[in-house]
């Protein structure tokens, strides 16, 4: 974007706040700015909150040729401008992490920092063992190396 059409209240010297990032130094801060994944933020900020105050978005046809504000959600997504050849495909879209991200940013919601998430890391004492996952660990109690060393010990 060129520096004239820059909001002086999204990006600051010290923090982005299209993409929520806080900018410690001028040398992160160019970096930041400079970036393809910055740039693709405020091509989607600016489509979600256009400058003029129209209506988010193109808005994408029904199926009669009428712009209206109820389109079957089945055949096209408004927000991130698609359409769909079935439900299911629509449906797979809908779940999918793209349609999540600009749905948060449309709402203005942050994303969080990154939490611990689920445990990753099972540990069996009696046989000394690791295992990846819970269902490894249930399967692993059940086996016959950990019963006999649960017999033996």
């Amino acid at each position: 974007m060129k520096s004239s059409d820059i909001d002086q209240d999204l990006f600051t010297d010290s923090y982005c706040k299209v993409c929520s990032a806080q900018l410690i130094s001028e040398s992160q801060r160019v970096a930041h700015y400079e970036s393809r994944k910055h740039a693709s933020k405020v091509r989607l900020y600016y489509m979600l909150h256009p400058r003029d105050g129209g209506c988010p978005a193109k808005r994408l046809r029904s199926e009669n040729g009428n712009d209206a504000d109820m389109v079957d959600k089945n055949k096209c997504c408004t927000l991130c401008n698609m359409s769909f050849t079935s439900a299911v495909v629509a449906d797979s879209h809908y779940q999918g992490k793209i349609h999540a991200k600009r749905l948060k940013l449309l709402l203005g919601e942050k994303t969080p920092l990154k939490t611990t998430g689920l445990r990753r890391n099972y540990r069996c004492t009696i046989c000394s063992v690791s295992l990846n996952s819970i269902e490894q660990y249930h399967a692993h109690l059940k086996g016959s190396k950990h019963q006999t060393n649960l017999k033996n010990k």
